[in-house]
C-alpha cells in the first residue's frame, strides 16, 4: 500500500508509526519497571524527536532534492512540536522554559545543519 504513496507520505507514515510504537513501548517499560529498556526507548524517542526531517527522507526513500527540502521543512515543524512535549516529559510533566528553549534550539540546529548539507549536495551536483 505505501509503495504507491508519495515518498513524503510514506516517510511520514513510517516515522509516525515508529514514534508511536516507541512511545507505547516506553509506557509499558515504565509500568513494568524495566529500567534498562525504558532508558533505551527514551533515548530512541529523544533522538528521533530531533531528527524527524532526516528520518522522513530515509523512510520515504527520497531521491529528489525538492522532496528532501520539503521533508526537512515539515520534519522541522513536527520536531518543534515534539520537542516541547519531550521537554515537558523531561521536566517531570511541567513546563521548564529553559529546557523547552534548549530542546527547540537542538531541533532547529539539527534541521538547519541538515538543510545546509542538502543545499551543499545540490550545489555540488550543479557545479
Amino acid at each position: 500500500m505505501l509503495n504507491d504513496a508519495s515518498p513524503l507520505f510514506r516517510g511520514i507514515c513510517i516515522s509516525a508509526t515508529l514514534y508511536a510504537a516507541l512511545f507505547l513501548s516506553h509506557i509499558v517499560a515504565a509500568a513494568q519497571e524495566w529500567d534498562a529498556a525504558f532508558k533505551v526507548i527514551a533515548a530512541s524517542i529523544t533522538l528521533m524527536t530531533f531528527v524527524i526531517g532526516p528520518t522522513l527522507i530515509a523512510f520515504g526513500r527520497m531521491t529528489e532534492t525538492q522532496e528532501k527540502t520539503s521533508a526537512n521543512t515539515i520534519g522541522l515543524l513536527i520536531s518543534l512540536t515534539l520537542a516541547i512535549g519531550l521537554a515537558w516529559a523531561y521536566a517531570d510533566q511541567s513546563f521548564d522554559i529553559t529546557l523547552i528553549s534548549v530542546f527547540l534550539s537542538i531541533s532547529v540546529g539539527v534541521h538547519l545543519f541538515h538543510r545546509q548539507l542538502l543545499n551543499q549536495k545540490q550545489t555540488e551536483k550543479m557545479g
